[in-house]
């Protein structure tokens, strides 16, 4: 008689224990002085932009009338105590200085995930409509709460000669409830404003309240009696007057790089219903009736020794590319950038790219736009401090099939996760994230594609689920900007996955959520370590765990050869045992069966692959209209710090055959001819090894952000080119 634990928390407990592991059960066995900006900015651009000079000393008299506007406001205005209380500007090596910007917007026409920082939402929904790659026509807040809060925490404060709050709302807004909106300051006060759109809705008792952070929702309440009123000017149009402390925290003489630690946008009264949101932003001087369709951009690299050569990249929505040498003190500019497209400014230092403190992508402003790119380590941890256990906040749950029965593994939706690392091993990642509405680390989604945007599922195990990561920074949403733009289309990539996730423990996934998209393409993750968990024998070797019985879904073949689905077990750990780390072939590990020509493999492996293959032809079959591909990458991230990349082995009978991830990325390009599906698979990083250590983090062994940059960048790269063949059959 088998006993059953009942399904709850035990459960749960069960599964994160798998990621407070750090490495191996969780991704498989192959898892481990302020300095100022002044006129030199524009005038130091290399010799190769001489053909630009009439443009760049236009671009050098604007600057020289910013700066005195710069020296007016350091010798009249007064620092707010947000201000005082930040560090001197000596003890920060990155410092925000020159001349302000004009504007600064939370919403705007870019896609607010490709900005810089961490978006929340509680109560309600978040969708933009797509007009380009990174471009949005409005971003719609649906409210489903009594109140509705939408939140961006963003990495930097600009410089910003703030003025005026303006916010525009779009049609599809309802006349009802109010509206508030305004910014947390680093001193946790709230400067904010309020609109009155029409009368509350009637309370609806299926609306029920929903838990706000603290940090969010005390500073705002202590201000409610304080915050001004936005006039209505016409047309969904609101503005509103910036006091003296928001300006002086902004753009007074010793401003911080996080003097913002929030802007907020919340709704009372308003539900059910939207608010449509074309711009939210802090504004400066007016500019003259007509203003130029160009903006010359201008800034410096801050933060690391510029070298001769080094130069930085402005990449337009339209997938023009332009380059130009910096200066050796960092400055940069750019003329004649045209206003209507976004545009991304890129320093790739060590393998990694920094972006403008804007953040990823932005809109220029026409006329001169001086902005700031920023390098600074991931995370500062030169003393190595271990992550404090007590920080872990992860909350999880299951879907049901309507019948008791659990189908998918989530996080609780519309709720912060917080994985600090594993204890006994120095910090690495601030490990931060956010569930959407679905309960998946992405940005918010829904089913219906009204801009006829490309759609990409992407499944996989805890690589692709990246708790050590904010979803701007996450593979998925740098690869929607990057394939987007060489597509000249919207893409959306829906991610999802779960730990241990391999093709048969995601299928549930894949068929209950991820299809109910209709996606044009499914891009399935794949690995050594998830292939050792699709077959028994070598499950049992590496992670101790009964087939039969097992933590995550899986298929077999029955008696008469059928493809058979199974449920997890929630009673698996009655069944674990040690792992018996027995070896397949003599003399060598058992994942590393994966890893020597396929002719050699061991029958174990051969069988793991034929199950792949299997599942695979079933999901082709049953979504003909969709194209299914195996991607793989975290092999190759790490390798170099394994030692492992491309090598020999001598086989029992004296032969001596290529063994290592190079080795396994030819048998998983096999795997997909007999699967019928495509095959993205990135090359073993050609940087050098120390810098290599950091695609994957050195002791939780997940992608860093520099690792998400690469794996996206090679997906684009690989995907934009799949996209324009035929698809593949299954070999017969």
């Amino acid at each position: 008689m088998r006993l059953k634990n009942p399904i709850g928390k035990i459960v749960v407990v069960a599964l994160l224990a798998i990621v407070a592991v750090g490495g191996a059960a969780a991704i498989g066995l192959y898892a481990y002085p302020k300095v100022q900006i002044i006129a030199r900015t524009v005038m130091a651009i290399s010799a190769e932009q001489s053909k630009q000079s009439a443009d760049l000393a236009s671009i050098k008299s604007e600057v020289t009338k910013l700066q005195t506007s710069v020296a007016k406001l350091e010798t009249e205005g007064r620092p707010s105590p947000v201000a005082q209380e930040q560090p001197s500007p000596a003890a920060d090596p990155l410092v925000n200085a020159g001349p302000r910007l004009r504007e600064w917007a939370f919403l705007d026409d870019v896609d607010v995930y490709q900005k810089a920082g961490l978006i929340e939402i509680y109560g309600g929904v978040l969708t933009q409509r797509r007009t380009g790659p990174v471009a949005v026509r409005s971003a719609i807040l649906t409210t489903t709460a009594p109140k509705t809060w939408l939140v961006w925490s963003p990495d930097y404060s600009p410089l910003i000669d703030a003025q005026r709050i303006e916010l525009d709302l779009d049609a599809e807004t309802i006349q009802a409830g109010k509206l508030t909106v305004g910014v947390i300051l680093a001193d946790n006060s709230f400067v904010g404003w309020t609109a009155r759109l029409g009368p509350d809705m009637p309370a609806d008792p299926s609306l029920k309240p929903v838990a706000v952070p603290n940090d969010i929702a005390e500073p705002v309440g202590r201000a409610a009696a304080s915050v001004e009123a936005l006039l209505a000017v016409g047309d969904g149009r609101y503005v509103g007057d910036v006091p003296a402390t928001l300006k002086a925290a902004l753009g007074g003489a010793a401003p911080a790089r996080r003097a913002v630690k929030a802007w907020v946008l919340a709704v009372e009264g308003g539900a059910p219903g939207a608010i449509a949101v074309r711009r939210l932003a802090l504004s400066g001087p007016k500019q003259s009736a007509v203003a130029p369709a160009t903006s010359a951009l201008a800034g410096q690299v801050q933060g690391v020794p510029i070298t001769p050569g080094d130069r930085i990249e402005l990449v337009l929505e339209n997938n023009e590319v332009r380059s130009n040498e910096l200066a050796l003190d960092g400055s940069f500019g750019f003329a004649d950038v045209p206003t209507r497209l976004a545009a991304s400014l890129r320093y790739r230092f060590k393998g990694e790219t920094h972006y403008a403190s804007l953040g990823r992508w932005f809109r220029p402003l026409a006329g001169t736009m001086v902005m700031n790119v920023f390098v600074k380590p991931e995370y500062d941890n030169p003393g190595g401090k271990e992550p404090n256990p007590a920080e872990t906040d992860i909350k999880s749950e299951f879907d049901s099939d309507g019948h008791g029965g659990l189908t998918i593994f989530r996080y609780a939706a519309h709720r912060r996760t917080t994985w600090p690392g594993s204890a006994g091993y120095p910090r690495e990642f601030v490990g931060r994230s956010f569930a959407n509405n679905f309960g998946f680390l992405d940005r918010d989604r829904a089913y219906d594609n009204r801009d006829r945007c490309l759609r990409i599922g992407a499944v996989g195990g805890s690589t692709y689920v990246a708790l050590q990561v904010k979803p701007f920074e996450k593979f998925t949403t740098v690869l929607e900007a990057e394939l987007g733009r060489r597509l000249g289309r919207c893409v959306e990539v829906i991610s999802a996955g779960r730990d241990n996730g391999d093709l048969a423990a995601n299928y549930r996934v894949i068929r209950d959520y991820i299809m109910k998209f209709q996606p044009d393409v499914v891009v399935i993750e794949h690995m050594v370590g998830l292939a050792t968990q699709m077959d028994p024998r070598i499950l049992k070797s590496t992670l101790g765990w009964s087939y039969e019985h097992n933590v995550v879904d899986n298929f077999y073949f029955d008696a008469s050869g059928a493809l058979t689905f199974r449920s997890w077990d929630p009673s698996w750990a009655l069944d674990a045992v040690a792992p018996t780390n027995e070896q397949l072939i003599r003399n060598l590990g058992t994942a590393d069966s994966f890893t020597i020509p396929y002719a050699d493999f061991p029958p174990e492996a051969k069988a793991s692959f034929d199950l792949f293959a299997a599942i695979a032809q079933k999901l082709r079959s049953d979504y003909p209209k969709t194209r299914f591909v195996m991607a793989t990458g975290h092999d190759q991230a790490g390798c170099r710090r394994r030692n492992d990349c491309d090598g020999t082995f001598e086989m029992p009978d004296g032969r001596i055959v290529r063994k290592g991830v190079a080795q396994a990325m030819e048998n998983f390009a096999k795997l997909c001819v007999q699967a019928g599906i495509d095959c993205v698979q990135p090359p073993v990083p050609e940087i050098p090894s120390a810098a290599d250590e950091t695609i994957t983090y050195a002791y939780d062994a997940h992608y860093s952000i520099r690792g998400h940059q690469w794996l996206a960048r090679n997906l684009a790269d690989q995907l934009f080119a799949i996209l324009s063949k035929p698809r593949p059959e299954p070999r017969k």
